[in-house]
């Protein structure tokens, strides 16, 4: 019996990055579904479920930190930030706990074992890069 590939929301207004990603994530095992924002991801993620969140920040209708408040409104599953704004939300980040930082620009290795690290699919990490 084989183990059901993890499931990833991607959420970004970046239609590339999001394409990119998808197939990237694809090839690695996941099984992905993409938002274009925020108020679209957290439609997604209140009609499904999924392993893990990769979200960027800034983003028009509906921003990954109102994405990341209605996660946990009703659930702690891990968020995967995406950012080039790191400094700057990395303290609002650490109130809601499971939030885990990739500074743009990234090597998508790096992202994939972050994505794992972040769903406890990897327990080799000595600093996981969690807020939480």
């Amino acid at each position: 019996m084989s183990e059901l590939p993890r499931r990833v929301l991607i959420v970004d207004n970046d239609e590339g990055l999001v394409e990119a990603l998808s197939i990237r994530l694809s090839d690695a095992g996941f099984d992905c579904t993409t938002a274009s924002s925020g108020s679209q991801g957290i439609s997604l993620f209140q009609d499904d479920w999924f392993d893990v969140v990769l979200t960027d920040l800034n983003m028009p209708s509906g921003d990954g930190l109102s994405l990341i408040r209605g996660i946990r409104s009703s659930s702690e599953l891990p968020v995967v930030v995406m950012t080039g704004f790191e400094s700057s939300y990395s303290e609002e980040l650490q109130e809601y706990g499971q939030v885990f930082l990739v500074r743009k620009p990234f090597e998508i290795d790096s992202l994939i074992d972050e994505i794992e690290i972040a769903i406890g699919l990897s327990a080799s990490c000595v600093d996981d890069g969690s807020l939480g």
